[in-house]
C-alpha cells in the first residue's frame, strides 16, 4: 500500500496529524497521515453524486460545488468475500474552489448489501482500518454500515480538518469481511459498496444530510462461499 503525501498550496511539504476520535474501535488517539497538495486547476463543475462501477474502473469520483471526492487505488475488479483478503483503497478530497472549508471530515461507510435478507440490508460484519503515516501501521477504526436513515454520518472516524483552496486531503484504508461464523445472518453472493461522504461537523451537534458537502459511491460485489 502506497504512502499518502501532502504538499501545501504554496508547494511546501507538510503532514497533517489526524487523531482518531474516541468512537473508533481502535480508540488509541494516535496520529494518521494525510495529504495536502496544491492544485492549479479552477473550480470543478457542479454535479450530482456519481457512481462508477468498480468492475469497469476500480475508482469513482464526484464533485459538488467544486469540492471533489474520489475513491481510488482499487484493483480493476475489486471484490469482498467472507474471511477473504482485505480490500485497500484511498479517499481523496480536493478543494477546487477559492473558499476555505473548515471543520470537515470524511465518513467511510459500507453501503447496503443485496447479499443479506435482513430488513435494513446492512452490509455483512467486517473490519475497517486506516494506514497511519505517523506509526507506519494500520489502525482499526469504526466499521460504519449504512442502515436506515442518516445515522451513519455521525460516526466520527477522524478529527475535523480545515481544507484550504487548491488543497487535497488523502487517506488510505482497507476493509475486510469477517468469516461466516462471525456473521449475524446468512450471507450470499450480492452487491455492496463503499460510500464516502464529506461532512461538516458542528461542535456538540449531530450531522444531517444537509451537512453533507459531497459524496461518492463505488459498487463492490460480495462473493459467495
Amino acid at each position: 500500500m502506497s504512502y499518502r503525501r501532502a504538499a501545501a498550496a504554496l508547494g511546501s511539504l507538510c503532514v497533517l496529524a489526524i487523531v482518531v476520535a474516541g468512537c473508533s474501535s481502535g480508540g488509541t488517539g494516535s496520529q494518521a497521515g494525510t495529504a495536502a497538495t496544491s492544485a492549479n486547476s479552477g473550480p470543478a463543475a457542479t454535479s450530482a453524486a456519481t457512481v462508477m462501477p468498480a468492475s469497469t474502473s476500480g475508482s469513482a469520483t464526484s464533485s459538488r460545488g467544486g469540492l471533489i471526492v474520489s475513491i481510488t487505488g482499487l484493483p480493476s475488479r475489486p471484490a469482498l468475500a467472507l474471511g477473504g483478503p482485505a480490500l485497500g483503497f484511498t479517499v481523496n478530497i480536493r478543494n477546487g474552489t477559492s473558499r476555505t472549508y473548515r471543520d470537515i471530515t470524511s465518513v467511510v461507510a459500507i453501503d447496503h448489501c443485496t447479499c443479506v435478507s435482513t430488513a435494513t440490508q446492512s452490509a455483512p460484519a467486517g473490519v475497517l482500518q486506516e494506514y497511519s503515516l505517523a506509526t507506519g501501521k494500520w489502525r482499526t477504526v469504526s466499521y460504519d454500515r449504512v442502515g436506515t436513515g442518516m445515522d451513519y454520518l455521525n460516526v466520527i472516524e477522524q478529527t475535523p480538518l480545515t481544507l484550504h483552496p487548491g488543497a487535497t486531503l488523502s487517506f488510505t484504508f482497507r476493509v475486510r469481511l469477517r468469516t461466516a461464523t462471525h456473521q449475524p445472518s446468512a450471507v450470499r453472493a450480492g452487491q455492496t459498496g463503499l460510500l464516502v461522504a464529506v461532512v461538516r461537523h458542528s461542535p456538540g451537534g449531530s450531522v444531517t444530510a444537509a451537512a453533507t458537502l459531497a459524496s461518492v459511491r463505488l459498487g463492490v460485489p460480495v462473493k459467495a462461499g
